[in-house]
């Protein structure tokens, strides 16, 4: 059995033909993730409340919230195992009362699919696709926090934290 490690000619393919090994893995990452991604919420909402620290910090640790897509995109080498994962992560966050409430779903799913679009277009999987997909999906959050839950928020503050979590991706 050929191990499937990651690798510079490591490519991508098949769309939603997911062997049993596949569901396992996806099904595994979306819990770990979903179960992890609770208390990390938790925890950024906690950096909001230190005293000298930006508004949009918390956003450092959005990263953790997309390992788990990534690294089931990375492993299925499947497309649409991100939005896979993504989905059922989201369902798993939900469920353990995620302080976002039923938006962690959407958040969750726009993560995962932007994982796939990425590795979709670049049709490799190596070191750039992975920091590239990890850093747009980590990011995606932010436009949906800016669009949906707080559209005041300023440009200057929207920048600050799309950065931040752009990097932490």
């Amino acid at each position: 059995m050929r191990c499937r490690g990651f690798d510079d000619n490591s490519s991508i393919s098949g769309f939603f033909r997911f062997t049993s090994l596949d569901l396992a893995v996806i099904i595994l990452f979306s819990s770990l993730g979903g179960a992890l991604s609770v208390p990390v919420g938790h925890l950024g909402n906690f950096l909001k409340t230190l005293p000298g620290l930006p508004l949009g910090t918390s956003q450092i640790l959005s990263g953790i919230h997309v390992l788990w897509i990534i690294l089931s995109v990375g492993l299925t080498r499947k497309i649409g195992s991100g939005t896979l994962t993504g989905l059922l992560k989201g369902l798993v966050e939900f469920f353990m009362l995620s302080f976002h409430g039923a938006l962690v779903v959407v958040i969750s799913l726009v993560e995962g699919l932007i994982a796939d679009l990425v590795f979709t277009a670049i049709r490799k999987i190596n070191t750039v696709s992975l920091c590239l997909a990890g850093a747009l999906s980590s990011s995606s959050n932010v436009f949906i926090v800016k669009y949906i839950i707080v559209p005041s928020l300023p440009l200057s503050i929207f920048t600050l934290m799309y950065v931040i979590s752009f990097i932490s991706g």
